[in-house]
């Protein structure tokens, strides 16, 4: 991964001088989630690994409940701020579908090292994330349960595609797949399809480096067999500014290009992601 995804250990020394200051003194505490149809709810609260975490939450005004997507904000990023820029509302609204925006710990994910002392295990909470919100609303279909993230968000992503137990698939933007352990080598018996969004003129993360990487992802997370080359494919709705491509002969793995576009919130990802990705899911 990028060395500015990474929730690294200098916070280890405010922990050292100040007990207090590695997070707050009063005992971690959930909240019953109750949305208003329609309607953004924030400062949710989930209990895990001893902290508070919070989330805000949509709730399509249908009160369908046809799939989830859990959307995670770039390093440095608020959630409100992500929220603007991801604008999954109308998505939301067409599909039945609930977006829950969690907070990462100092405003970041922990997506590459072992999680202990100050370094978050995210992983796990996202996990009790996405099991407190299909326990309040079972018909949620357990096969339509994504991630999507945004650079540190997206490292995030590809980190719960190899070692979560309930993200079906994922959407990344401004990040690509590493893999990180032998976890990353699916042996559950279904693939995790990827949808993978990057600007052309993205100097942070290029997108060579997202080409690189895309069979490495089909091979580990996928049932497809074989590492081939990437071929452009046609989407229908996209704008002329954005080009797709998939791995050879798989159809669980899918890059858009978008021109003139940098290290950024791409437009219409979250739509592009969701609509891959509920048709992927097996």
């Amino acid at each position: 991964m990028l060395i500015i995804h990474s929730m690294k250990a200098l916070f280890f020394i405010v922990c050292i001088v100040s007990a207090v200051a590695c997070g707050d003194s009063t005992p971690a505490e959930s909240t019953p989630i109750n949305p208003t149809l329609g309607a953004w709810t924030h400062d949710n609260r989930l209990a895990f690994d001893g902290r508070t975490r919070t989330y805000s939450l949509y709730m399509p005004s249908s009160g369908e409940t046809l799939g989830l997507m859990v959307v995670l904000h770039g390093s440095g990023q608020a959630v409100d701020n992500m929220i603007s820029q991801v604008a999954p509302e109308a998505t939301a609204e067409s599909n039945g579908l609930i977006v829950a925006v969690p907070a990462g710990v100092d405003d970041g994910w922990n997506d590459e090292d072992p999680p202990g002392g100050a370094l978050a295990n995210d992983v796990g909470f996202i996990d009790a994330l996405v099991a407190q919100i299909k326990t309040a609303y079972p018909a949620i279909p357990t096969n339509k349960v994504f991630a999507h993230g945004f650079s540190n968000g997206g490292g995030l992503a590809t980190r719960l595609a190899c070692e979560g137990s309930q993200i079906r698939g994922i959407g990344v933007v401004g990040n690509y797949y590493v893999s990180l352990s032998s976890d990353c080598q699916r042996a559950r018996g279904y693939s995790i399809p990827g949808w993978f969004g990057a600007g052309v003129d993205d100097a942070l993360v290029r997108v060579e480096s997202v080409r690189a990487t895309m069979s490495n992802y089909t091979a580990d997370l996928t049932s497809c067999s074989g590492a081939g080359s990437l071929e452009p494919v046609q989407v229908e709705g996209l704008t002329s500014d954005v080009a797709c491509k998939q791995v050879s002969g798989c159809g669980l793995a899918r890059l858009c290009e978008y021109t003139g576009r940098g290290h950024e919130m791409l437009p219409g990802s979250f739509e592009a992601a969701w609509q891959f990705l509920s048709g992927s899911v097996e």
